[in-house]
């Protein structure tokens, strides 16, 4: 008889092979792990990148400042104003200009006049912070408390019992008059010297330093020395004729603009008077070709 043989059954690769592979697997995961872990036992977090927020602010204003340098130079606006810089003394500028009081040749309010350009201005609407003094030919009142809005000032200053107002100048003329009465019952051989004590309080208004003004009837009829007067405002120019100078009776002469530049004109209004046809109002729009006319009713 033959001698026995061993018998070798021979696995598929994949079932072997997965065999050991799982054993060895599964002693190599913990070393894995210890691995995979830092020694010190935490993760590091990577942080970002500091940044300073002043730097970032400084670089916006050169950048800001950069922009409207080349807007400066290279952009051509005509319909932007002109840039006007803060005035640092505004409030602290003195300033005279004429105040009407009521009561006197049927004034029933007091109002301002700006001697500058001739406009009227009610108290409450009046573009002056405060008052600091009044005057005239007589006397000279000043304002004890200037840091009120001149809205809230009283200007009954001649009648003041409040205390709001003082006076420099002594008011003696009533005195004076009496003193006239009493003078003709008393001694004429009174002392000149001892009977004008009195007088000696009594303080006058100094004369100005200029004359008298005299302005001739035609010369002030013409209210400049040529006849004609322009005044130029934001996007308007306005033009003065003395009355009965222009052929046609133009008195007034408005012109509107388009621009801050005044090259593109709007609208020309034209005031007439002491026409034959009472003609009083002329608009023209010259971009739009079309011209309105207003005349003077015969209704009265």
């Amino acid at each position: 008889m033959d001698a026995p043989t061993d018998i070798v059954y021979d696995l598929p690769d994949d079932e072997h092979n997965n065999k050991y592979v799982d054993e060895d697997s599964k002693l190599m995961e913990p070393e894995k792990k210890k691995r995979e872990v830092p020694p010190e036992g935490f993760e590091v977090t990577k942080l970002a990148e500091p940044v300073s927020t002043f730097d970032k602010e400084q670089e916006k204003e050169a950048q800001r400042k950069k922009e409207e340098e080349r807007r400066k130079n290279e952009v051509i606006d005509d319909d932007e104003p002109d840039y006007i810089k803060a005035d640092e003394y505004e409030g602290q500028r003195k300033h005279c200009w004429i105040f009407i009081n009521k009561g006197g040749r049927q004034i029933e309010e007091s109002f301002f006049i700006e001697p500058s350009t001739g406009r009227r201005y009610n108290i409450s609407d009046s573009p002056y912070y405060t008052v600091e003094a009044i005057f005239n030919h007589k006397n000279y009142w000043i304002n004890m408390d200037c840091t009120r809005p001149i809205a809230e000032v009283s200007f009954d200053f001649e009648n003041d019992n409040t205390g709001e107002w003082e006076f420099v100048m002594i008011n003696n003329d009533d005195k004076r008059g009496e003193d006239d009465e009493e003078g003709a019952d008393e001694d004429e051989d009174e002392d000149d010297g001892e009977g004008g004590a009195n007088d000696e309080e009594v303080l006058d208004m100094p004369p100005p330093w200029s004359p008298k003004l005299y302005v001739k009837k035609d010369k002030f009829s013409q209210l400049c020395p040529k006849g004609k007067k322009t005044v130029f405002y934001k996007k308007c120019k306005v033009e003065f004729f003395a009355e009965c100078k222009e052929v046609d009776g133009l008195i007034r002469r408005i012109t509107i603009f388009e621009d801050y530049k005044k090259l593109i004109t709007k609208e020309v209004r034209s005031f007439f008077r002491n026409r034959r046809d009472k003609l009083i109002l002329r608009r023209r729009f010259p971009f739009e070709f079309k011209t309105i006319e207003h005349y003077e009713s015969s209704e009265k």
